[in-house]
């Protein structure tokens, strides 16, 4: 009974870490700016999705599955959801059902021109949107709309291949 109870103790401390978070950490221009840097020496991929966004509820597990195989080969991932204060709960709970492996955030609504000109200038806002960074921080190339599996790895490789030529 003591062994039991002292796995029991065991894993009960380990559940915070591994529980679902209460809430996304929100991003202003700065915080994503500072987020892309912290990455410096990696190549990024940045996605944007919100749960009003069908195609992008659709495009997300498939983003997951390909972060799940191109992690290991250095791909950096964060992900930052453009739903409002009022729609955090269904972002998290979208979040849950789809378990993925990379950092989500969520934009800090207000401001959308500016946010968005951060991201890229050439940005419209439209969503799904990918961005995808070499590992100077510098922007190469973006995904907008929905997209095919075949564009994401296209974008990715090349995202990939900015590493191997440093």
């Amino acid at each position: 009974m003591l062994l039991s109870a002292a796995c029991l103790s065991a894993l009960a401390a380990r559940a915070p870490s591994t529980a679902s978070p209460r809430s996304l950490e929100v991003l202003d221009p700065d915080r994503y700016a500072a987020k892309v840097a912290e990455q410096h020496g990696k190549p990024l991929m940045v996605t944007f999705w919100a749960t009003w966004c069908e195609p992008c509820r659709d495009e997300y597990p498939m983003v997951n599955e390909l972060v799940r195989q191109y992690q290991p080969k250095g791909l950096a991932v964060f992900a930052v959801s453009l739903d409002d204060d009022a729609e955090e709960s269904l972002a998290l709970r979208f979040l849950a059902k789809i378990n993925p492996v990379f950092p989500n955030y969520r934009k800090k609504p207000g401001k959308e021109d500016e946010f968005i000109n951060r991201v890229s200038p050439k940005w419209s806002g439209v969503l799904p949107a990918t961005f995808f960074y070499d590992p100077d921080g510098h922007l190469i190339g973006e995904l907008t709309g929905e997209q095919k599996r075949e564009a994401f790895v296209a974008a990715i490789e090349k995202t990939l291949s900015t590493a191997s030529h440093k």
